[in-house]
């Protein structure tokens, strides 16, 4: 399981954007976070950056994967299923739970074999 952001665990961090201009001001070959936006997931793929992107549905899910996200950033309420259909159609993009650097989750994303967790702290803001 991967961990980003933990205290205790050397990780990338992840930064958040919100249009393609914003790019130019992250550091190279860091994965830049954004809310599903099927042109920035287009503009990233073309271009190819890494990307996370931040799905609130399953039809974006299945459209951020196809697009080519290399990390589909999920809720809690939503992650059991992303990941059961990320293990059923075998997604390369990865599933991170958004946590709100709670501990806990750790636990709760191993048990239900989560491919990683992305803690809040390990997101820097542009």
């Amino acid at each position: 399981m991967m961990l980003f952001g933990h205290r205790d665990v050397p990780s990338a961090s992840f930064y958040r954007i919100q249009e393609s201009e914003n790019i130019a001001k992250t550091p190279a070959n860091t994965p830049l976070l954004f809310e599903y936006n099927p042109s920035l997931i287009q503009y990233c793929h073309a271009n190819h950056l890494m990307m996370a992107v931040h799905v609130k549905q399953i039809k974006e899910l299945m459209i951020a994967h196809t697009l080519g996200a290399n990390y589909l950033i999920v809720d809690k309420p939503l992650v059991l299923m992303a990941q059961k259909i990320a293990d059923e159609y075998l997604f390369d993009a990865k599933i991170l739970l958004l946590s709100d650097n709670n501990e806990e989750d750790i636990e709760f994303a191993a048990i239900n074999s989560i491919d990683g967790i992305l803690f809040m702290r390990a997101i820097c803001s542009i």
